[in-house]
């Protein structure tokens, strides 16, 4: 049987345990799996059954079943948490897959918070090689604007060195996710140049100020960038 069909007969079974009031034996299991269209034997569902009670997620109850312990409605807290979790983040990124003008700007917005505070942490605390590091990426920028290429993937680059260096995985996974859509920098990039500018064009002043460790300066430096990205999209015709 596949891995990935028996894993997902672990986790059922083991949600079904939770839900029963009575001991729950290999047919019973089968059945419970066929109704959650998961088409396993019914020694595979005995099998599985053992495989929980050997670690701790339930408990064999004479010849009637297996019950849930403690340890195993734990893990199904774990599992229901991740569950939700993972409904949210399709609903975040199901969001951030458009190109209508009201949920680019609502996007942008919320870039402009997050990255404003990691552009005053990354002043903070970056160290002399991520400075390093950064000074690069603005080195490259500049090379793409030159030659006349596309430099969103540069542009992700600076935004995405900026917020691993504030040091806080709480805002750098946000603004992962918001980054996640992989035609976001490209679209910005081609409003920002209709409209005759650069998404590079702020990055140089938002560099030094980083690199001087004024935290404010920086934060000041990053509002001021993603304002003006905000101004170009909102000054663009439906």
């Amino acid at each position: 049987m596949a891995g990935h069909v028996e894993n997902a007969a672990r986790t059922e079974l083991l949600l079904t345990l939770e839900r029963s009031e009575n001991p729950l034996g290999a047919g019973a299991a089968r059945e419970a799996l066929l109704s959650a269209e998961i088409d396993v034997s019914e020694a595979t569902a005995g099998r599985i059954l053992r495989d929980l009670e050997q670690k701790g997620l339930a408990v064999k109850i004479g010849v009637q079943g297996r019950r849930i312990t403690e340890k195993g409605r734990q893990a199904v807290e774990a599992i229901r948490r991740q569950q939700d979790y993972e409904i949210s983040k399709e609903a975040l990124l199901q969001s951030l897959r458009t190109t209508k003008k009201r949920e680019l700007i609502d996007l942008i917005i919320a870039r402009r918070a997050l990255e404003s505070e990691a552009a005053r942490l990354a002043a903070l605390n970056g160290t002399e090689e991520e400075i390093e590091a950064l000074k690069a990426i603005l080195a490259e920028t500049r090379h793409l604007i030159l030659a006349g290429k596309s430099m969103a993937c540069a542009d992700r680059d600076f935004h995405a060195r900026i917020a691993a260096m504030s040091r806080n995985p709480i805002l750098e996974a946000a603004l992962k996710l918001i980054w996640h859509n992989g035609q976001y920098s490209p679209l910005l990039e081609a409003i920002r140049h209709k409209r005759g500018r650069t998404l590079g064009g702020d990055h140089e002043r938002i560099f030094q100020a980083i690199a001087s460790g004024d935290g404010e300066r920086a934060r000041l430096a990053m509002a001021d960038h993603m304002d003006n990205v905000l101004r170009d999209v909102e000054e663009l015709e439906e």
